[in-house]
């Protein structure tokens, strides 16, 4: 009676086990890609600055300010390119402020990206720069919270 049981669970159950292995990620758009790469790539090396393997602070990594300007500049690309490689930084962690920003900026633009947010969420794009080291990966959240604010109309704003 078990094995019946869990046979009609894993069978029946189309969920999560199916829709992860349909998720085959293609690289970014070259155009996208061209926005996203320099930016992740300072986002790595960042991160291995200013963290040690088991998480220690160990300070504030000289190219923060670069990825600030290069962050500013995507928050202010209107075009597809920059659309894209919002809702890709959407599954990557930046730190809580930057993540502030791109999810009101996100929302900011509301219903165009939600198919990006979506497709995204569901299979992210690759970079090339792939597996991100754990203090830049996403938490997962970000997409969720954007897409809830767009379809709930709200709008923000942030410090330029």
């Amino acid at each position: 009676m078990k094995s019946a049981w869990l046979c009609i669970l894993l069978l029946g159950a189309p969920g999560p086990a199916l829709a992860a292995g349909s998720c085959r990620p293609e690289m970014l758009r070259a155009e996208t890609l061209g926005l996203i790469k320099p930016l992740m790539e300072l986002r790595i090396k960042q991160s291995g600055d200013q963290f040690s393997q088991d998480g220690r602070w160990r300070g504030v990594s000289p190219v923060a300010p670069e990825i600030e300007r290069r962050l500013q500049a995507l928050l202010e690309n209107r075009t597809a390119a920059g659309d894209e490689a919002l809702a890709f930084l959407l599954n990557v962690y930046l730190g809580e402020y930057p993540g502030e920003e791109l999810v009101c900026e996100v929302t900011n633009r509301g219903g165009r990206m939600l198919p990006l947010i979506d497709a995204y969420a569901r299979c992210t794009p690759l970079t090339g720069l792939e597996p991100f080291p754990k203090f830049v990966r996403g938490s997962g959240t970000l997409p969720g919270t954007a897409k809830r604010n767009i379809l709930r109309g709200r709008k923000c704003r942030y410090e330029n």
